[in-house]
Order: structure tokens, then C-alpha cells, then sequence
């Protein structure tokens, strides 16, 4: 070994040792400037990591707390700016929209610009997209719905229902409760088959005697609709078969004036009335005065019309002395839910701010006479029995157009309308019918901010 030369290993770890004091040195500044704790054991660093500021995390699947009060005034806030020509007079509690895990649905009364400081308010609700931050659960609206699109805001009109759904029967009537009860019936007449205002008329007239005798009404809830409210192709003939509660609200109207279905009573006046125990009084004669019978205390009075025509129409019964006595119940006739909601639908997907014309006319000069009473550059809805493809498509080059078929989807095969109205039928479907359209396109046009009627 050459003895001028130093041990390998000394050397080496001389070199190792100051290394480690300058590291160790290092640590120990690094720690103190750090302020952390020495021990490099397991349970220390898992103290380490406890220490830590913990994040707030949000479920951006979990219901939104649409009842909570700074999601509630943000809402109203972004409404606001986000319509700066609408008065708002007072907004409703948020509820959950659909999904309810991104939206909230809020209703609001308000007046435009546009309507005079005296006008009432109007209605409207919308569906809200709201945002949640994951980190800080912060609230954000991202988009404001159209006009009427947040239904579960919506104030159920009275006596309407989500889904019109067919009534169970009522109980048969013990003999002690149908003897207590007194009854109007009317037999026959030349009612049937004729357009709805006529049968409207004559049904309103039933209801009023019925009121003023203070007797439940006998009612046929069946009917037969003029050939004109036929489908094309289906030979324009009568149809026999239709239901009241197609087109009327059957529990409202019970609500207002009792009826009895009409085959409920027979069955019934069979079984207690035909023994003899329970008397009837037939009246014959449409012109008799009401107020010769009113004080008639049998069960049952019978008014029973003849054959010929027009003197055989129930609305008859209300002309000459009773017509001061009889006053047309009209508020007693609401539409059936079923097709407000189609209506209700349409203005969902409308501006809210549009015009509309009701068209009872035909002629070459039609669209000259639309376009002299309305706005260009407007949202207009067309309605009536005019409407036709050529008159459309011409004023579309002035407004932007809308008109019942453009919403044909909303009483199709697979709408909720289709399957609500097959369930009340008793599972057979149930035809979108000419008068269901007069109906529906009518409410709609009255919805509009400036009404035009075309007459012939």
C-alpha cells in the first residue's frame, strides 16, 4: 500500500459526514422557517395532512333548495335585469323544476311598457337553469325560460286537475236516499246532432230550470255532434257517441248545479220509483209557465218534447215568461283541462308579446284586409276558418306567423292529451275533433295582446 496515499474509506467518510451535517443543516432551517413539527413518524404526517384547508364540495345531482332565500332573491334579481321593460308587482316562491336537480320554476305577476299604468296585471312563470359552483355550492342562474315555461309554479285553475281521468261511479242510492232527492228530467227534443253553441244553449236553459226548481238535472252526459265538426275523409256524417267531459268540465259543472248521469237514474228509478212509492209529474207542453209547476213536490218532473222542429229545442223553455225567471248560467261552463293545457302549451312556446287575428271570412282581398289592421315585424297568431297555406305564407313577408297545426304534435298519438283522453274513454282513443280545434284555437287567440276579428 503507498503510504502517501489516505485510506479509501475515511476519506469517503469524511466526504459522507459533512455532506449529511450540511443536509441535516438544511432540514432543520427548512423546518424552522416551515414551523413544522420534527418527528417523521406515520401519525405526524397524517396530523400534517388533517391540518390542511378542506374544500367544500357540492352534489351537482342532489335537489336544488329552491326554498332557500338567497337562491329566491337571486332569482327575482335576474328577472329584473333580465326584462327591463316588464313592472313587476310580486314574484311566488321558487319551487323544483325538471330536472329538480338544475332548475327551479317561479311565477310572477307584472304589467310592459306597453300596457297603460290602469291595466291589471298578468301572469306568467317561468323554468330558471341554475348553476351550482362545486366548490363554494354558490348559487348562479344561467338561463331564464319563455313565457309560461315553468308549469309547477303554475296555480291549478279551481276544479281543474293534472289529468283528466275518468270518475269512478258513484254508490247505488238506497231507496230512503234516492226518495229524499228531487229530479228534473227532459225527454227528447231536436237537440241532438247539432253544432255545440246550439246544444250549449239548450243545456244551459236545463241547468237554469233546474236551479230555479232547486231539482237535481236528469243528464245525458253522452252527445252527437254535427257533421260539420268531422275529420276530412270521415264522410262529414254525425257523430254519435261523443262525451260531455270531452269538452266540458263535468265536476265543475257538478259543482254548480247537481246532475245526475241519466242512466244512473233510470237504473235507479227502476229499482224504487216504478213500485208505485214515488210520483212523477209530466209535463207535455214546452209553453207551459214555469211558475205554474214550481211548487210540484213529487219526485220527478218530466218534461217531455215532441218531433217537430224548432219547437221541440230545450232552449225554448226559457223564451216567452220564463226568460225573466231564467237567467243562462254561462259561468257554470268551463273547458275541459285537457285542452286549456294544449292551449297553455301553445303560449309556452310562443313570445308573450304577440298579436293574434280571428279570421271568419274567405276572398282574394283576405290578406289585404289582415295585413291593414296589423303591425309589422309582430308575432301574430291566425285563427279561424279562413286560415289556408297561401294566406299564411303571404304574411309571413310581414310578421312572424304562427297557427293551430304548427302545434299539431301536442294532441298526437303520443301526447299527454291522446293518452289522458284515451284513459277517459275507457281505453279507446279519442279523435282530436273539429270542435276540440274551435275551441282550442279561440282561447288562443284571445290570449293575444292586440285582437283583430276579419268578419265576412
Amino acid at each position: 500500500m503507498d503510504p502517501n496515499r489516505p485510506p479509501l474509506g475515511r476519506r469517503a467518510f469524511l466526504s459522507s459526514s459533512v455532506h449529511a451535517a450540511t443536509a441535516l443543516l438544511s432540514i432543520l432551517l427548512l423546518v424552522t422557517l416551515l414551523r413544522l413539527p420534527l418527528s417523521t413518524s406515520p401519525h405526524a404526517a397524517s396530523t400534517i395532512a388533517d391540518q390542511k384547508p378542506k374544500e367544500q364540495t357540492c352534489d351537482p345531482t342532489s335537489p336544488l333548495d329552491c326554498a332557500d332565500p338567497r337562491l329566491f332573491h337571486l332569482m327575482m334579481r335576474s328577472a329584473i335585469e333580465a326584462f327591463p321593460a316588464v313592472h313587476f308587482a310580486r314574484f311566488g316562491r321558487p319551487v323544483p323544476g325538471d330536472p329538480p336537480s338544475s332548475s327551479c320554476d317561479m311565477a310572477w305577476r307584472s304589467r310592459s311598457d306597453f300596457d297603460s299604468p290602469s291595466k291589471a296585471t298578468t301572469k306568467d312563470y317561468r323554468r330558471f337553469a341554475i348553476g351550482r359552483d362545486p366548490h363554494t355550492c354558490a348559487y348562479s342562474v344561467l338561463s331564464i325560460g319563455d313565457y309560461h315555461s315553468g308549469p309547477n309554479a303554475r296555480k291549478p285553475r279551481r276544479g281543474a286537475t293534472n289529468a283528466t281521468i275518468a270518475t269512478p261511479p258513484p254508490p247505488a242510492l238506497s231507496r230512503s236516499q234516492f226518495a229524499k232527492g228531487a229530479y228534473l228530467a227532459y225527454l227528447g227534443g231536436g237537440d241532438r246532432c247539432k253544432p255545440m253553441p246550439h246544444y250549449l244553449r239548450s243545456l244551459l236553459c236545463a241547468l237554469a230550470e233546474a236551479r230555479y226548481l232547486n231539482r237535481t238535472l236528469v243528464l245525458d252526459l253522452t252527445l252527437c255532434l254535427a257533421a260539420s265538426y268531422a275529420a276530412p275523409g270521415t264522410g262529414e256524417m254525425p257523430e254519435e257517441g261523443k262525451r260531455l267531459a270531452f269538452y266540458i268540465d263535468v265536476e265543475h259543472l257538478h259543482s254548480q248545479v247537481p246532475i245526475i248521469e241519466e242512466r244512473q237514474f233510470w237504473a235507479d228509478w227502476d229499482s224504487w220509483g216504478v213500485q208505485g212509492q214515488l210520483r212523477a209529474h209530466l209535463i207535455e207542453d214546452t209553453r207551459l209557465a214555469l211558475i205554474k209547476f214550481s211548487k210540484v213536490k213529487d219526485t220527478l218532473i218530466i218534461r217531455k218534447f215532441g218531433d217537430v222542429e224548432p219547437g221541440n229545442y230545450w232552449y225554448n223553455v226559457c223564451e216567452g215568461e220564463a226568460k225573466h225567471l231564467l237567467s243562462p248560467l254561462h259561468w257554470v261552463i268551463r273547458w275541459t283541462p285537457s285542452l286549456m293545457h294544449i292551449v297553455d302549451d301553445i303560449l309556452s312556446r310562443m313570445q308573450p308579446d304577440f298579436d293574434s287575428v280571428h279570421i271568419d271570412a274567405k276572398g282574394e282581398d283576405l290578406r289585404q284586409r289582415v295585413e291593414e289592421v296589423l303591425g309589422g315585424g309582430r308575432q301574430v297568431y291566425v285563427a279561424g276558418v279562413g286560415v289556408n297555406r297561401a294566406l299564411l305564407e303571404s304574411l309571413k313577408e310581414k310578421c312572424i306567423v304562427h297557427y293551430l297545426d304548427e302545434f299539431e304534435d301536442l294532441w298526437g298519438t303520443d301526447s299527454k292529451w291522446f293518452l289522458e283522453m284515451k284513459r277517459l274513454n275507457g281505453g279507446v282513443p279519442v279523435e282530436f275533433d273539429g270542435y276540440m280545434r274551435d275551441v282550442v284555437d279561440r282561447e288562443v287567440f284571445l290570449k293575444g295582446k292586440k285582437k283583430v276579428e276579419v268578419l265576412r
